[in-house]
């Protein structure tokens, strides 16, 4: 899964990094939560844009979200087949930008859980994602989810689950709004990822008020 997650690359960053169009000025966060406004990155059809929307996916049918669960993850393996996601996966795809993820390790002998940082080596990270628009309460909503899949090599010994991390070369392909085939669009999510490094970092991440770059600093286990 993806529950926490940092972004604290500047815009002029971001902007050369996804050769956008246009990007939304954003300030330095390091403990992004669900239903968090964030950075989604879409295709525009004249380029690649950068849009502030909710982290946690609200289907654009829904008019009462009271009892939709926190759609802040989808699993990859059941995107096409899910009334809450297929619409999006077919239609509405995105990338959600992010200097960096958290996950929980279990410590052994303990009930206690260790927080890791996990980054790229280079550059951002660019989580494969779905939006969508629904109004509620006569309200416009742009919202977001994060597509999970299983651990690589890496992430395996902390969790069984880590965010499709998405590679330059396939960026076209996903994002184009252009209807493909569930298959084609199914293969783009087993790529492998970007070289990625983690560490562990302080037990400060686990509450949501606390924010500044100490929460990725490494700490000894």
């Amino acid at each position: 899964m993806c529950g926490r997650f940092a972004l604290a690359y500047p815009r002029s960053k971001l902007i050369d990094w996804y050769h956008a169009a246009s990007m939304p000025d954003i300030e330095p966060r390091y403990n992004i939560a669900p239903t968090s406004n964030i950075l989604a990155i879409r295709d525009s059809g004249n380029g690649l844009e950068g849009t502030i929307m909710r982290w946690g996916l609200i289907p654009h049918w829904v008019k009462d979200t009271k009892k939709l669960p926190l759609l802040f993850n989808a699993r990859a393996e059941s995107l096409a087949t899910k009334p809450m996601f297929k619409h999006a996966f077919r239609r509405q795809r995105c990338l959600i930008s992010a200097s960096g993820f958290y996950e929980w390790k279990l410590q052994t002998g303990s009930k206690s859980k260790q927080p890791y940082y996990i980054c790229a080596k280079d550059g951002p990270l660019s989580f494969a994602g779905l939006w969508e628009t629904a109004t509620v309460d006569e309200v416009t909503i742009n919202s977001c989810t994060i597509i999970t899949t299983e651990s690589n090599a890496l992430m395996r010994p902390i969790h069984d689950r880590m965010p499709v991390i998405l590679p330059p070369k396939v960026w076209d392909a996903w994002l184009t709004p252009v209807q493909q085939p569930d298959d084609t669009l199914l293969s783009l999510l087993q790529l492998s990822a970007e070289p990625m490094q983690l560490w562990p970092v302080s037990p400060a991440v686990g509450r949501t008020s606390n924010q500044g770059e100490q929460l990725i600093q490494p700490v000894n286990e």
